[in-house]
């Protein structure tokens, strides 16, 4: 009911019920015209924020401007409309485990716009309105990053990309950073990142490079932010494809372990499980946490109106995420492709996730 309306109705009540009546029943009219205004008022607590690399979220058509024809009807992975869709259903199917739907995705590995399109109409992500911040990467395999973000809680303000780039190689070509400026109900300003650096597949110190680079272009970016406020709210989301510890993220990034605290440093909310032998996936029976939530100082101490549940990030460890081999107990992501082989899994990383407060 519009606000102006409920106060003259009430207003002509007026003879009726004294001054303290009044004002209180204006008072709760008010408050129930906000709080139904789709929850926006409250809707960021207890909400998760999630970040998944999905393993290759194609759509069945041939782009030619990247290299994308294995994933087509005729290609290598034989990848068609029916496999298309048992892929849309099963990132829905993973991402709606949590009590209240997710407030933010982040996404690693998908093709286009089109599929997070198609995505958000599928199952239970489609009972929440979310918007797309996405830009097409110069990546030569054509996947990208992107959000999703619930448009009833968190106002966009701003989108853009952070090109990664190599001083020796000026052709070198990956995804582009993800940045995300935006307010969630109360006009709580939050930053967001969303990363995909560089694969090790030619060797981790041969290819370490690529990923201090994005660490420098990700640092200098959140540098920037710090300068204007040092109490920002910055969430940091990704697939680093590097340990906690290794340089890009400990020394460049200077993303540090809960109750480290330096000047501009980030916290790493998934140091403890690198730490304790987790993974999020895993090569050559090796687990390893190359997914990761950071975010800045101000949140981990509760400093500009959010807090993150039990001051720490989870990993979404599933049974239905989970393959086990039966012969020999060996546990690994319950992937959607092995090579060629298809076997309609979910995907060959598990989701990260922290709850806000």
């Amino acid at each position: 009911m519009n606000k102006y309306i409920v106060l003259c109705t009430l207003a002509g009540t007026l003879l009726s019920c004294g001054e303290d009546s009044l004002r209180s029943a204006l008072l709760d009219e008010v408050t129930q015209n906000e709080s139904s205004n789709n929850g926006t008022m409250s809707t960021f607590s207890g909400r998760p924020i999630v970040f998944y690399n999905v393993e290759n979220l194609f759509d069945t058509k041939n782009d030619p401007r990247t290299n994308d024809e294995d994933f087509t009807p005729h290609g290598y992975k034989q990848w068609d409309e029916e496999r298309y869709e048992t892929k849309l259903e099963r990132i829905t199917d993973a991402l709606s485990e949590f009590q209240k739907p997710p407030l933010m995705i982040g996404l690693a590995e998908i093709e286009n716009r089109a599929v997070l399109k198609d995505l958000i109409k599928e199952g239970d992500f489609k009972k929440t309105n979310y918007g797309i911040a996405h830009f097409d990467s110069p990546d030569r395999r054509g996947i990208d990053v992107a959000l999703l973000y619930d448009q009833d809680a968190f106002t966009l303000i701003n989108s853009s990309k952070l090109r990664v780039r190599l001083a020796n190689n000026p052709r070198f070509a990956t995804r582009d950073i993800l940045y995300v400026e935006g307010e969630l109900a109360g006009g709580v300003k939050t930053h967001v990142f969303v990363n995909h650096w560089s694969s090790r597949r030619e060797g981790k110190l041969e290819t370490e490079h690529k990923r201090v680079e994005a660490a420098e272009t990700l640092r200098e970016k959140v540098d920037e932010i710090l300068a204007q406020d040092v109490n920002a709210n910055i969430i940091i989301l990704g697939d680093f494809n590097d340990h906690p510890t290794d340089k890009s993220l400990q020394t460049v990034l200077r993303a540090k372990e809960s109750g480290y605290e330096g000047d501009g440093d980030l916290i790493n909310l998934l140091f403890d499980e690198h730490t304790n032998g987790e993974g999020t996936s895993v090569y050559r029976g090796d687990w390893a946490v190359l997914d990761q939530i950071i975010i800045s100082q101000a949140i981990y101490d509760e400093k500009s109106g959010i807090g993150i549940k039990g001051k720490d990030a989870e990993i979404l460890m599933d049974d239905d995420l989970i393959f086990t081999n039966r012969g020999t107990g060996e546990r690994k992501p319950n992937a959607t492709y092995g090579g060629r082989k298809y076997y309609g899994g979910y995907s060959d990383h598990l989701p990260v996730y922290i709850i806000l407060k």
